[in-house]
């Protein structure tokens, strides 16, 4: 009787095709987790930059018209300073008492007690907002023994603010803002964006990225431009933003 069976040749043969087929199959999955992998971190990065972008672009748009600057600081980081908006408003010019009165919300609001907050009227650079001309503290404006800057109950929850005139331009549109500091943002020599000393994002290349800011013009508000770009070392890949932002508000 014949016995049927694998001869040893057949066994290799066979070992040697599975193990070609598990190869294969090896080879396959790690193709596949290593672009996951890639995805990953391409996804990370294009986030990463999309929310520094966003970040920025808000903040821009409602700054103070005209106090944007780009500068270089003392340890080569490219920076954009400017000063966000606290409060805005109207005000009106009092002939007789020499005062500029004005009030900073819906009725019933009012200026903290203790408030740090500038008000500035028509700057045309970074510099009026420190500058005595065109900026006046509004601190401790509720201390009645205060006289540079005063508040008044007009009627039932209206309060009026006073300043002492000393503007040397105004606001055609009698136009006022108030602020608390300034906000610089930076590409640093190491690599990140930051807000004031904090970091946003990494990733960045700071020798070919760049803030860039265009004064205004009669046809158009002030333009900050941000050409940034973003480098992954994993992969060895770049992706490049070219974004303009413009400044929403005008003196």
């Amino acid at each position: 009787m014949r016995v049927k069976g694998f001869t040893l040749v057949e066994m290799v043969m066979v070992m040697v095709v599975m193990g070609i087929i598990f190869l294969g199959i090896t080879g396959f999955i790690e193709l596949g987790a290593k672009g996951y992998v890639d995805t990953v971190d391409r996804q990370k990065v294009q986030n990463q930059a999309r929310f520094a972008i966003e970040k920025l672009s808000r903040e821009i748009r409602h700054g103070i018209p005209n106090s944007f600057a780009t500068v270089t600081n003392s340890v080569g980081d490219k920076c954009l300073e400017f000063y966000p908006i606290a409060r805005s408003g109207f005000y009106s010019q009092n002939e007789i008492s020499g005062k500029v009165d004005f009030i900073i919300g819906n009725q019933g609001e009012r200026l903290p007690t203790s408030n740090s907050e500038s008000m500035v009227i028509n700057p045309s650079r970074i510099e009026d907002l420190t500058s005595e001309t065109q900026s006046v503290s509004l601190a401790n404006c509720r201390n009645s023994s205060n006289d540079d800057c005063t508040e008044e109950e007009k009627s039932s929850g209206v309060f009026v603010y006073s300043v002492d005139d000393d503007f040397g331009s105004h606001s055609i549109a009698r136009r006022y803002y108030s602020f608390n500091g300034k906000v610089t943002y930076c590409i640093s020599t190491t690599g990140m964006i930051t807000r004031n000393g904090i970091s946003v994002a990494d990733g960045i290349n700071h020798n070919q990225s760049s803030f860039s800011y265009l004064d205004a013009t009669l046809q158009r508000s002030g333009l900050v431009h941000l050409d940034f770009l973003f480098t992954n070392p994993e992969q060895d890949e770049q992706s490049f933003y070219k974004h303009d932002v413009q400044v929403l508000n005008v003196p």
